[in-house]
């Protein structure tokens, strides 16, 4: 006997099925939509690396241009002899035998900084014969009215380039001459910087400026071709807003030279416009060739233009769009035969249920198998030593453990932590276990393991395992910081010989003050460490007293010698060595507030110090160290005009201010490291009768 379905039945089925099949088609349209952004998405951030990538290169061959052009206007020499020379043609008497070996010694000056720079047309290729040939990279150097005093062969200044030179000269500042074209139709790039006296003084006006030329197309293009890109119909360029248009200032893959395409600044539509207007973003639309592309773009720092990489945005999604239809036909067959399924499930009830929750339950592992082996493959890509321990015995371990112990991570589980890497880095790791299961607590500490017969500094961390079955269960993960510690240490030894360079230099400018800078930073590290201060600051306070008389480098010699009581203009031009000091490393960025400390070496409690009058709390421990330590082995040490003092009569004049000038807690400390350092009585000497 046949079944029918009651019409009162149908009906319901049937808009049940039509209400799914709807709900169906509006999710695979979300979920293509959603998937469509996510590929735009991923694109951006391709696009993005790339177009980063090619800006550092851009920026760090522009920055290396003007660092060039920057090291060569501040050389002494050149410095010195064009403000001869800008004398001398100031004074019309240019063509003088001085003169000429001045210009002669300048040209050698930039022909070797520009054959070590490129600046030298070696690109244009050379000619075999003794011909003056024109070209277009090259050195010049002007006086302060513009006038060429030495050019590297070849080279000849045009009017554009004169003007960028004057505008520097003016201005006192690195001018940057942007792509233009030169007089032989070759487009060049400028890299000007001001030439000040060898004696800055304040408010101290240019001399003559120095320039450097060269081709783009040489260097500069080349940075923008594809090298290995993300497509094949990939193309990045330089864009810059002249007034009302936006010209490309780089060639385009269609053929367009540099500098002869321009678009209107607001062309609608246009990915370059749009690039222009909203610098950084990411763009679709279409480009200056009618292409649909994708495109990002950012702006440099040390040039006027705008980078711009885009790739074929048919190119780019078309896979995407293949993935898209297939995901719209495959989800709408599966929405269909959901719908249907869902339909015979009414019908047939539990046995539909069943395999429903059956493919539902397949569905789960195998996203749960893909999650493992996700897992898996980013913790094997780590380089860290990745591993867990249960109740003492490795369970899990990635394959960069493996490899450092020699073994494969398939047979190390259930071995003992001992028995896979030695006793003795076992008992290292033991400690730190210990802590960790104590507290309940994550702990971290720099460990030396040895691993293979191979000593290593190891940075290990241990994590309890919440909810794990095992009683102890731990993670552990080890950095080896074998390598970042030896840099380190070796930066440290190349600062600490930095600063014994710079010391000697002020030693040998003022030989009464010998040893000073050493002798206040021996002094100063005593007390720091009488009155307890931690190893950070002790090493930012020794850096301090080394570097704190840098400035007297640039105080006359005869007047760090002079034997006679100086007068008060001559007092205010010693005192300020200090401000002359801060100068000097004001850009040097120290671990910690050093410039405070050097700052603070002539203050005062009562503010009667210098430079800034500081007093009380304003002046911070280390300062207060260092001053007293400066006063110290200024009044024990001999001076142009007297013989040292003796280590008594300097710690009673200092014990006299304490209080007033000095902090009691630190003249205290003093007394007590004097007591125990006989060796520097015999920094009590006398003067020097001649000195070097």
């Amino acid at each position: 006997m046949s079944q029918t379905l009651p019409r009162k039945q149908l009906i319901p089925a049937l808009l049940g099925f039509i209400l799914i099949f709807a709900i169906g088609a509006l999710s695979i349209s979300s979920f293509v939509d959603r998937a469509r952004q996510r590929d735009l998405r991923a694109w951006e951030s391709m696009l993005g690396v790339l177009a980063d990538s090619r800006q550092q290169d851009v920026e760090r061959w522009l920055e290396v241009q003007a660092a060039v052009m920057q090291e060569l206007a501040d050389n002494a020499s050149l410095r010195f002899y064009v403000s001869q020379l800008d004398a001398a043609q100031a004074a019309g008497a240019g063509d003088g035998e001085g003169n000429a070996a001045q210009a002669a010694y300048l040209r050698n000056l930039v022909e070797a900084t520009a054959e070590r720079a490129l600046f030298s047309g070696g690109t244009q290729g050379k000619v075999q014969a003794n011909i003056d040939r024109a070209l277009d990279s090259g050195i010049v150097v002007v006086d302060s009215a513009g006038r060429p005093l030495v050019e590297t062969s070849g080279f000849r200044l045009d009017d554009t380039l004169r003007t960028s030179m004057l505008a520097a000269i003016k201005d006192g500042k690195p001018q940057l001459r942007d792509v233009y074209e030169n007089g032989r139709g070759e487009l060049v790039i400028g890299f000007v910087a001001p030439v000040f006296p060898v004696q800055m003084t304040g408010g101290a006006r240019p001399l003559g400026a120095v320039a450097g030329v060269k081709r783009v197309r040489d260097e500069l293009f080349p940075l923008l071709k594809r090298r290995g890109g993300l497509a094949a119909h990939e193309e990045t360029v330089l864009l810059r807003k002249d007034g009302a248009e936006l010209v490309f200032v780089s060639p385009t893959a269609d053929g367009a030279q540099p500098l002869r395409r321009r678009l209107p600044a607001t062309a609608g539509g246009l990915v370059e416009s749009a690039a222009i207007e909203a610098v950084g973003g990411f763009f679709s639309g279409s480009d200056h060739a009618g292409r649909e592309v994708l495109a990002v773009s950012r702006a440099l720092r040390a040039a006027p233009w705008v980078l711009l990489s885009a790739v074929d945005a048919g190119e780019a999604l078309r896979e995407s769009q293949d993935h898209r239809r297939f995901l719209l036909t495959a989800f709408s067959l599966a929405s269909l035969l959901l719908g249907c399924a869902l339909v015979a499930a009414w019908w047939h009830g539990s046995s539909v249920r069943a395999r429903a929750s059956a493919a539902a339950l397949e569905a789960k592992t195998r996203q749960l198998s893909h999650q493992s082996a996700l897992m898996q493959s980013v913790i094997d890509g780590s380089p860290d030593l990745i591993f867990t321990l249960d109740d003492g015995r490795l369970g899990f371990s990635n394959q960069a453990f493996a490899l450092a112990v020699g073994g494969h991570a398939e047979t190390l589980a259930g071995k003992t932590l001992s028995s896979i890497i030695g006793p003795a880095a076992a008992t290292s790791l033991a400690a730190l276990l210990a802590d960790s299961a104590a507290s309940g607590q994550p702990v971290s500490r720099m460990l030396e393991i040895e691993l293979q017969g191979v000593a290593r500094t190891m940075y290990c961390t241990v994590l309890p395992i919440v909810g794990a079955t095992a009683s102890a269960s731990v993670l552990c993960i080890v950095r080896d910081m074998t390598e970042a510690q030896r840099e380190q240490s070796r930066r440290q030894r190349l600062m600490q010989q930095l600063v014994a360079a710079l010391t000697s230099i002020v030693d040998r400018h003022d030989p009464y003050c010998a040893e000073h800078s050493m002798r206040t930073a021996l002094v100063a590290t005593a007390v720091g460490r009488e009155l307890e201060l931690p190893a950070a600051a002790l090493e930012r306070l020794d850096m301090a007293a080394r570097l704190a008389n840098l400035g007297k480098i640039f105080l006359p010699r005869e007047l760090l010698t002079k034997a006679e009581t100086l007068s008060a203009d001559e007092q205010k031009q010693v005192q300020s060595h200090v401000q002359l000091t801060l100068d000097v490393l004001s850009d040097i960025d120290f671990d910690g507030p050093v410039l405070d400390i050097v700052a603070q070496k002539n203050e005062y409690l009562d503010g009667s110090g210098y430079p800034a009058g500081l007093a009380g709390d304003a002046l911070c421990l280390e300062g207060r160290i260092l001053a007293v330590a400066n006063a110290f082995v200024a009044m024990v040490s001999a001076r142009s005009y007297r013989a040292g003092v003796s280590l008594e009569e300097t710690l009673g004049l200092l014990l006299r201010d304490a209080g007033v000038r000095y902090d009691r807690h630190v003249v205290a400390a003093l007394f007590h490291v004097a007591e125990n350092r006989p060796e520097w009585i015999d920094w009590s000497a006398p003067a020097p009768r001649d000195p070097a």
